[in-house]
């Protein structure tokens, strides 16, 4: 994938002191005016965004964030695709490439909209910064996002025909330095003590989904009885969340018009293990990606462990 750099009009400076003159940031080519109208947007005070690297759990923890929100209506969720009830900000651009109706499904969506976003935090609406509404950030492990990734750009036919290996290599080379997940992690890190900001990790959820659905009841001033509990644990599991398909992105499959789209089918929600790269990728390439990571980490000075939450 190409990307453009870009200059936003303005940066987060009341949220985090430092030169962001210096801060190189990327929107996916073409990116025309698409990162000026998303700085310009309007954010609600009710506003509740999602904001990870992709493939960090992000449609799980939208799936919990929206029960919540929404008083445990599990038909309701059953009933309508995760997408359309919580549409990923970035998408119908990257889709049809016109500006002009790109934000439309998060214009349209009722209050209170919880939103999906991939982007770094200099890139994010303004608005975010000022307003400061409800901000839930998940990290995960680049090296099983860059796994998780391939799968669904296979689904999609963008990497139809090439393999792992080869794709682990170009995203190594091009995209990770571009779009570096380590500093996207940090500068969200930096903010997990601010009352309007929910900081956790893939491994966090995996590790205690309990604890973190009582975390994010506390924030976002919900409760759930010992009932909806046991529902929302069961619901949220792998095994169900695999079988569900709002859940599995089939609208938004539905929408991208790849000729090499399906010439090869995995399921969106696939391995859900930490650590699952072990499994696919080889020793001296785990090693290779650790060295990008490890010099990112210390450029940041941060541990991986810290961003995993697991210190």
């Amino acid at each position: 994938m190409e990307y453009d750099e870009v200059t936003p009009k303005s940066y987060p400076v009341n949220l985090i002191k430092k030169d962001w003159t210096q801060r190189k940031l990327y929107f996916r080519s073409p990116a025309k005016s698409m990162p000026e109208a998303i700085h310009d947007m309007e954010v609600l005070d009710d506003d509740i965004w999602v904001i990870t690297n992709p493939k960090s759990g992000t449609t799980w923890m939208q799936e919990l964030v929206w029960l919540l929100m929404n008083d445990c209506n599990f038909e309701a969720a059953l009933s309508k695709d995760l997408e359309l009830r919580s549409p990923y900000l970035e998408f119908d651009y990257l889709m049809h490439h016109d500006v002009e109706r790109a934000l439309k499904p998060v214009q349209d969506l009722a209050s209170p909209r919880i939103i999906k976003a991939h982007h770094s935090l200099g890139l994010l609406p303004a608005q975010l910064w000022q307003k400061k509404p409800k901000v839930i950030y998940v990290f995960r492990d680049p090296k099983d996002t860059w796994i998780s990734s391939y799968y669904h750009f296979v689904n999609f036919g963008f990497q139809y025909g090439k393999t792992l290996e080869q794709y682990i290599d170009e995203v190594l080379e091009k995209e990770a330095p571009k779009r570096d997940p380590i500093l996207h992690a940090f500068e969200f890190y930096q903010l997990r003590n601010e009352p309007w900001v929910y900081y956790t990790s893939f491994n966090q959820m995996k590790n205690d989904l309990r604890k973190v659905i009582d975390d994010l009841c506390k924030f976002l001033n919900k409760t759930v009885t010992e009932q909806q509990m046991k529902l929302l644990l069961k619901h949220l599991s792998f095994e169900e969340m695999k079988k569900n398909p709002t859940t599995n992105h089939r609208w938004e499959y539905a929408q991208v018009q790849h000729p090499n789209r399906g010439k090869e089918v995995h399921n969106f929600i696939r391995c859900g293990k930490i650590g699952g790269h072990k499994e696919e990728m080889k020793p001296e390439q785990i090693e290779k990606a650790d060295r990008l990571i490890t010099e990112r980490l210390q450029a940041n000075e941060i541990t991986l462990e810290q961003l995993l939450l697991l210190n």
